[in-house]
């Protein structure tokens, strides 16, 4: 805390931390005890009719810090592709392609018939492809949501609503 400000960058966390994981006010007890919302103003040296001054911005990021956050980053393909095998029923079919391959080859290894032993493992073969056209499907549709969703968060982040001198202004940050 300094001598200029009567509350300290923990404080203020601390209230939105109890908003954010409240079960009924408990943020409203955290600001009772700086005053209410009047006192918190107080506390930061902001006018309510005039708002801050753009002269204190450089002392306020000093002590307070800024609200940068760190941008989103999501699963790569490979982590998608993973977690779209995990489903129980992809298993099932990677088991029963494994025993089927397994199986027909060893019976196809003691028949007579030559060209069995060169086609009994088609049919493991189809079940494994099916397999990874499913998981590969399911991971490129959702990388691509998921690649739209970040752009479009990058985008929010570039404006933001700021009440100044009674305005609301949209403000781009670049």
């Amino acid at each position: 805390m300094t001598a200029k400000y009567k509350v300290n960058k923990k404080q203020m966390i601390d209230i939105v931390e109890a908003y954010r994981q409240r079960s009924y006010v408990e943020e409203m007890d955290l600001m009772g005890k700086l005053g209410g919302t009047v006192g918190i103003l107080e506390a930061l040296n902001v006018d309510p009719d005039v708002g801050i001054s753009s002269s204190s911005l450089d002392e306020r990021t000093a002590v307070f810090g800024t609200h940068h956050k760190e941008p989103a980053t999501g699963d790569t393909f490979c982590s998608m592709v993973a977690a779209a095998l995990d489903d129980f029923m992809l298993k099932l079919l990677i088991v029963c392609a494994t025993f089927s391959i397994v199986v027909d080859m060893s019976f196809a290894a003691s028949d007579p018939d030559p060209t069995k032993l060169q086609t009994a493992w088609i049919e493991g073969f189809a079940i494994f492809v099916a397999v990874a056209i499913v998981s590969l499907v399911s991971a490129w549709s959702d990388y691509q949501k998921q690649t739209q969703f970040l752009e479009q968060q990058k985008l929010e982040e570039l404006s933001k609503k700021v009440s100044y001198n009674f305005k609301i202004l949209i403000v781009f940050v670049f």
